[in-house]
């Protein structure tokens, strides 16, 4: 040892410390440790002592009530007007839309909706059903929606007549002994 001082492990001499000397450095060791750590952010306050005129960070501002009415987007055009999308089978579009547009131009002034097919050959994908879209009320979507289903169960599904199955036959020579045998 050397006078004034002690030696470490390593041979280099440190000054000896005195007990409040060596409770101040172990304790600059600890927030030295502490500050090498992931920082632990305190927990949020709740909403009750938030200051209600602070800066929101967010890009745009809250709605307020009246305007999250006004601005929200619906699936209803104007007022009690909805929409409905149905598939109908390819078969029974004819018989919907009638000789010259005649029977879903009076459906349309009987409901008071608005019907929409797709073109002939512009089947929904993956499917041979053409999409027919109906725009009205309530009321008028279901009669629109029951006419349509009640042209479909009266349209037979496969409108090809099935023909006569015949079995044919080959037609061999067969020797009478052999059949015997």
């Amino acid at each position: 040892m050397m006078a004034g001082g002690a030696l470490q492990q390593t041979g280099i001499p440190v000054p000896l410390l005195s007990a409040q000397e060596q409770q101040h450095e172990e304790e600059e060791e600890e927030e030295e440790e502490e500050e090498d750590e992931i920082p632990q952010l305190p927990p949020p306050l709740p909403p009750s002592h938030m200051d209600s005129e602070a800066v929101d960070s967010r890009k745009r501002p809250l709605e307020t009530p009246t305007e999250a009415g006004s601005t929200k987007r619906t699936n209803t055009g104007e007022e009690g007007e909805y929409f409905l999308k149905v598939l109908i089978p390819s078969y029974a579009a004819g018989s919907i839309i009638g000789k010259g547009g005649q029977t879903i131009v009076q459906l349309q002034k009987e409901t008071g909706a608005t019907i929409k097919l797709s073109k002939s050959k512009d089947f929904y994908p993956g499917t041979t059903e053409r999409v027919c879209l109906i725009q009205g009320t309530v009321e008028a979507l279901n009669g629109v929606h029951n006419f349509i289903a009640e042209k479909v169960r009266e349209m037979p599904q496969s409108s090809q007549k099935s023909e006569p199955v015949s079995i044919l036959q080959p037609q061999t020579t067969v020797n009478p002994d052999r059949v015997k045998q």
